[in-house]
């Protein structure tokens, strides 16, 4: 007789909109056809619960998306399942609790599978050795595989690269008569310039320093509005109080630049009207993977951005070509400089005045973005890489 197919899970903070959780949606996505049966879990503090019906449709084997409240709970749930994989992506209390598996008699020990986003110096911490001994292969989404190996003393077989650009970021049919409903909405006129942006509202987006900078660039003279989708994640009183100030600087008084011309619509399902809205893209980051997949959909609209080249985002475009990318040296984490926050907004100000620059780039990053997820197969890569994580099992130390 066949052996049973035995099911894997996913354990991650939260299923927000956010680019994790479109990653962890897209692995779920790429197990389908093995059969297993499927479950996701959040843990940690209740976070929004913005994607289950998105993890549900990605796989028909999806049997359960709940909630486990700390080690204990994984461990007990784990042990009950007899998962043969686990996907994790830094999580203390999942590698807690697969620690305390280890304490039960008798309990099988699935492999553990870690998701690495970034190749940050805070990505290869370990927490109490934790990651270091539970962790059995690792997934980076873009080369940075000798730093995970030098940080947990890996072989070679036990790391893969999975690029995460996959078909789902491609804009649907009929995008562009949903951005000029949203727009009319809004009220914003048909000749205005929307620079628009959809995802976490978050320091390492820099959008602290874009406010200011478009309502320079309206105080002097741009037809600009500025539309802003998404919520404080992950919830930060704070960076609320810093963005807060500067949307308030930005948009009070009779004079101020962007009265009437800055749109918060908070967390929507289905950013496509955003970008189908929005003329320009700014990315002014200091901290990324691979490539934003907020940048890749806006490209995808024909929309032109502006960006910094930080993580993998240099790899992928080209300043000038396909893109308009700043330089942010070094790329360290930290806030953008002065001089990087200045010659951002010059690059921003000049497409937002140029609608000739912004077709030519907005067509040449749609050309790029449609080229980069034909070369890519992140579902076959995501198969294969847990293939192999099977074939090879625990790593024992």
């Amino acid at each position: 007789m066949p052996r049973p197919i035995r099911p894997a899970a996913w354990i991650h903070g939260s299923l927000g909109f956010g680019g994790g959780e479109r990653v962890l949606i897209e692995q779920v996505r790429a197990l389908a056809p093995r059969g297993n049966p499927v479950d996701v879990f959040t843990v940690g503090m209740p976070g929004p619960q913005d994607l289950v019906d998105a993890v549900r449709a990605a796989n028909p084997h999806v049997r359960d998306v709940g909630r486990l409240d700390g080690s204990g709970d994984i461990a007990r749930t784990l042990a009950r399942r007899g998962y043969e994989a686990v996907f994790t992506c830094w999580s203390t209390r999942a590698y807690r609790g697969i620690e305390r598996l280890r304490q039960r008699p008798f309990a099988r020990r699935p492999v553990v599978l870690e998701t690495v986003h970034e190749r940050y110096g805070w990505c290869f911490r370990d927490h109490e050795d934790r990651r270091r001994e539970q962790v059995d292969f690792w997934l980076a989404t873009y080369d940075f595989v000798g730093g995970l190996r030098r940080a947990f003393d890996l072989p070679a077989d036990r790391v893969a690269v999975t690029r995460p650009l996959f078909p789902a970021l491609l804009p649907p049919a009929r995008a562009h008569d949903a951005g000029r409903a949203l727009r009319r909405t809004l009220g914003i006129p048909d000749d205005a310039v929307v620079v628009g942006y959809a995802g976490r509202l978050s320091g390492n987006k820099g959008l602290h320093d874009v406010v200011p900078a478009v309502a320079r660039i309206a105080a002097r003279g741009a037809d600009v509005h500025l539309l802003l989708a998404g919520r404080i994640a992950p919830p930060s009183p704070a960076y609320e109080a810093r963005l807060g100030a500067a949307v308030a600087a930005a948009t009070t008084g009779p004079d101020a630049p962007l009265r009437g011309r800055l749109h918060l619509v908070g967390p929507l399902p289905d950013v496509h009207p955003v970008y189908a809205a929005a003329d320009v893209v700014p990315l002014l980051s200091s901290m990324e993977g691979l490539f934003p997949l907020m940048l890749v959909e806006a490209m995808a609209h024909g929309v032109a951005v502006v960006t910094t080249d930080v993580g993998g985002i240099g790899t992928c475009l080209r300043d000038g070509v396909d893109a308009a990318v700043v330089r942010k040296l070094p790329d360290d984490e930290l806030d953008a400089t002065p001089a990087v926050v200045a010659a951002f907004e010059a690059r921003l100000e000049r497409l937002v005045v140029d609608a000739a620059e912004r077709r030519r780039l907005g067509d040449a990053g749609r050309a790029r973005v449609h080229a980069l997820v034909a070369a890519n197969d992140f579902h076959g890569d995501t198969l294969r890489a847990y293939e192999r994580a099977l074939a090879l099992g625990r790593l024992r130390r």
